[in-house]
């Protein structure tokens, strides 16, 4: 089935392993798209399956309590669905017509990434796809992906759009309070200020000399994964505090923020493996002609 594409639609920015507003590409061009077309801006989440562990669930309820107030504060809803997305999206279009989708790409690979850009070609639906973990490619094809992914971790990060085109097409079901503190964005920038630390603060010297970077990455790991914090949100700070530590003779901190920036990248490198077998699996099967914000250091 085929749609008429509205030019006055709405502009979904669909948030899954992103939840946050800083340094985020895909709401910025949502933002974007609907200053320059037309239409509205929709903040939508889509809710899977709880997970099993408790306090993972209780992680991600906290993450998008945060996100919803963050988005009120710059004009917007949270808007939260239950389905398969492209029911969700299907639904979405027949009742308010839907201009672009725009989301970020996910720390693993996509099952459903064919169907939904199967279903935003027949729809009339500009879809794109937003690198966070590191460049889609590298434009220098003489950079190694270590050169690439540094130069992109050291971009500027994307300033937080205020939202003055958003739609409200039913919120849907109720999320847990905004200003539950455990878990989410909150928790994952204290943890990071607690590891980094200053130069002139004793008691964040003792917490990172006791735990080594590699330790804090599985801690902050999570966090990562939802995307409460952008990768190249930690890669900045950490970078910051490196070189302080370095210039003040701090060795052992130094050494310990330097274990967690080698981590970093692993992410990354995990989606470009993906990719990279996903390009080989469609040339096996078609051939060659085949289809800012500031953490106070």
């Amino acid at each position: 089935m085929f749609y008429i594409c509205s030019m006055t639609g709405l502009h979904i920015i669909w948030f899954r392993n992103d939840l946050r507003v800083h340094d985020h590409a895909a709401l910025r061009a949502a933002c974007n798209a609907a200053a320059r077309d037309g239409g509205d801006v929709l903040a939508l989440y889509i809710e899977t399956p709880e997970p099993d562990d408790s306090s993972e669930q209780q992680h991600l309820n906290a993450s998008l309590g945060q996100l919803r107030s963050a988005l009120e504060h710059k004009g917007a809803l949270l808007h939260v669905r239950t389905g398969r997305s492209e029911d969700v999206f299907s639904e979405l279009h027949r009742l308010h017509g839907v201009s672009s989708l725009h989301v970020h790409e996910v720390p693993f690979e996509d099952p459903d990434a064919p169907h939904l850009q199967s279903w935003a070609l027949r729809a009339g639906v500009a879809f794109r796809t937003y690198a966070q973990f590191g460049p889609a490619d590298s434009s220098d094809e003489f950079a190694s992906l270590d050169e690439a992914w540094t130069r992109y971790m050291a971009q500027p990060r994307f300033e937080t759009p205020e939202i003055n085109r958003a739609a409200n097409v039913g919120v849907g079901q109720n999320l847990v309070p905004s200003d539950q503190t455990e878990g989410g964005r909150r928790e994952a920038i204290e943890s990071l200020r607690a590891f980094l630390g200053s130069v002139s603060d004793p008691q964040r010297i003792a917490i990172t000399e006791a735990e080594s970077g590699a330790a804090f990455y599985e801690r902050l790991k999570p966090f990562l994964l939802l995307g409460v914090l952008s990768l190249r949100e930690v890669w900045q700070a950490a970078s910051s505090a490196h070189h302080q530590m370095q210039r003040a003779g701090q060795d052992i901190r130094a050494a310990s923020i330097k274990s967690l920036l080698r981590r970093l990248p692993e992410l990354h490198k995990q989606r470009a493996l993906d990719r990279t077998v996903d390009s080989a699996l469609n040339a096996r099967h078609y051939g060659d002609k085949g289809q800012q914000l500031s953490l106070g250091l």
